[in-house]
């Protein structure tokens, strides 16, 4: 998985991303995980304790979890990022 931002930096098109994907664009996903695959990698390398492989099942569940549950965004009051990461966490 190549970085896609330098660390620590939400990407500005995250949030119309994700909008997008709440309506239904599924070519939008790969812009969601472009602008978070970076931090969602670190928080499953976390809980995976630095297992890679495990971490990379992880994001594969988080990323289709995020798919899954988009349409809940826009309403969620979060920012694009912190939403990515707390759907990746409950997976």
């Amino acid at each position: 998985m190549p970085p896609a931002a330098s660390a620590g930096a939400e990407v500005p098109d995250l949030h119309a991303s994700l909008v997008a994907l709440a309506r239904g664009r599924r070519e939008a996903l790969a812009q969601v995980y472009d602008g978070s695959v970076d931090s969602a990698l670190r928080l499953a390398l976390a809980r995976t304790r630095g297992d890679r492989s495990s971490a990379e099942q992880l994001l594969c569940r988080a990323y289709v979890e995020v798919r899954r549950r988009a349409a809940e965004y826009p309403a969620s009051g979060m920012r694009a990022l912190p939403w990515v990461l707390g759907v990746a966490a409950r997976v």
